[in-house]
C-alpha cells in the first residue's frame, strides 16, 4: 500500500508543477501576452494554440481533481493514526509507583541558599 501512496502523490506532484506551469504559460484574455512569454505574439503551436493550450489545461486539470480524490480515498483507508482512539482498559490509568527519596538529599540545601563562612 506504500508503494501505491507514493507512486501516485509523485505523479500528483509532476501534475501540479506541470498545471503551474500551463496557467502561467497561457494568454490572458485581456492582454496581449502570457507571463512568462514576455508578452510576445510568436506561439508554438501556430494560430490554434490558445485552444491547444486550453485543451491540455483542461485535461491537466481533471488529471489533478482525480488524482487528489485518489489521494484522498488512500490516505482514509491508512491505519496510521496520530492519535489512538480512547481506550476503557483500567491499566492506563494506573498510578505511577511513589517514587523513594534518599534521606541525605533531603538534607542538603541548595546551591544558592548557602552562606560563605
Amino acid at each position: 500500500m506504500g508503494f501505491l501512496i507514493t507512486s501516485v502523490l509523485v505523479i500528483f506532484c509532476i501534475t501540479c508543477l506541470f498545471l503551474i506551469f500551463l496557467v502561467m504559460v497561457q494568454t490572458s484574455k485581456g492582454s496581449s501576452g502570457g507571463m512568462l512569454t514576455g508578452g510576445g505574439s510568436s506561439s508554438v503551436f501556430g494560430a490554434s494554440s490558445a485552444d491547444v493550450m486550453t485543451k491540455i489545461t483542461r485535461w491537466t486539470g481533471v488529471i489533478f481533481i482525480i488524482l487528489a480524490l485518489v489521494l484522498s480515498f488512500l490516505f482514509a483507508k491508512n491505519d496510521d493514526k496520530l492519535i489512538p482512539e480512547a481506550t476503557n482498559d483500567p491499566a492506563m490509568f494506573e498510578a505511577a509507583p511513589e517514587l523513594k527519596v534518599d534521606a541525605k538529599e533531603e538534607t542538603k540545601a541548595p546551591i544558592s541558599e548557602t552562606k560563605p563562612e
